[in-house]
């Protein structure tokens, strides 16, 4: 069966440093402390994870600590059996703030509208508030 897909693009700046982002992407305690969510993290590659009270599941294809994330990523919500790619990158910004870019890449059309809603929803702005800074988007193409 085919399925047709669509990517996610986003980009965004959180008052926080780039080793902070990632330990609140890649630390179950930490990433359900901002995201209000349940979150199982085994952080290496090959490792697998359960975020969002296990509506998202996968496991990690790359991490260099600090700087990038690449995930094969699946939502209780897809198609059974397909999974999508998530790379997330960060990079420190002059003023000490890190960017972060989201490439959310084979997201099946029937989701993508709600889903990229809801990684701002879910990820971005909590992220923003548990930081205490407010969200700053630099760009955003969906």
């Amino acid at each position: 069966m085919k399925i047709k897909t669509a990517n996610i693009f986003q980009v965004f700046e959180v008052n926080a440093r780039p080793a902070d982002v990632y330990d609140l992407l890649m630390t179950s305690e930490k990433h359900s402390a901002f995201t209000q969510k349940s979150a199982e993290i085994n952080p290496i590659e090959g490792g697998s994870f359960a975020f969002c009270n296990r509506n998202h599941t996968g496991y990690f294809l790359k991490l260099v600590k600090n700087k990038q994330m690449v995930l094969a990523w699946t939502h209780r919500e897809f198609p059974r059996g397909h999974f999508s790619v998530v790379d997330i990158t960060l990079e420190r910004n002059e003023n000490g703030s890190t960017r972060v870019t989201l490439n959310h890449i084979g997201v099946p059309e029937t989701c993508d509208g709600w889903l990229t809603e809801a990684w701002r929803k879910t990820y971005w702005e909590p992220m923003q508030n548990y930081v205490g800074a407010p969200a700053k988007e630099a760009l955003e193409m969906a």
